[in-house]
């Protein structure tokens, strides 16, 4: 039976596996970035906007407030992204 391909199928299943992990990364990657973006929203707005007056633009020092709340939000995940993933590959060494 190993004649007919045997080798063949078993690499075919692992490349198909490959991609079905690296598909399940990648969809887990997109989800945890819509998952910041939706924090980010939420917590910079509720600390940032307290007026809603019916205009089309922020009122004064809102938008300054967001910009600064949204970078140090994003900051701070980045940081403990990088943190948790430092500790993963020290983990995985042992």
């Amino acid at each position: 039976m190993l004649g007919f391909g045997g080798g063949a199928s078993s690499a075919e299943a692992a490349r198909v596996a490959e991609q079905q992990r690296m598909q399940q990364a990648s969809s887990l990657r997109d989800k945890e970035m819509r998952d910041m973006y939706h924090r980010i929203t939420r917590v910079c707005f509720e600390e940032c906007v307290h007026t809603f007056a019916f205009t089309k633009h922020f009122l004064p020092g809102e938008a300054k407030c967001i910009e600064t709340c949204a970078l140090k939000y994003y900051q701070l995940s980045m940081s403990m992204g990088a943190s948790f993933a430092e500790m993963y590959m020290e983990s995985a060494r042992r």
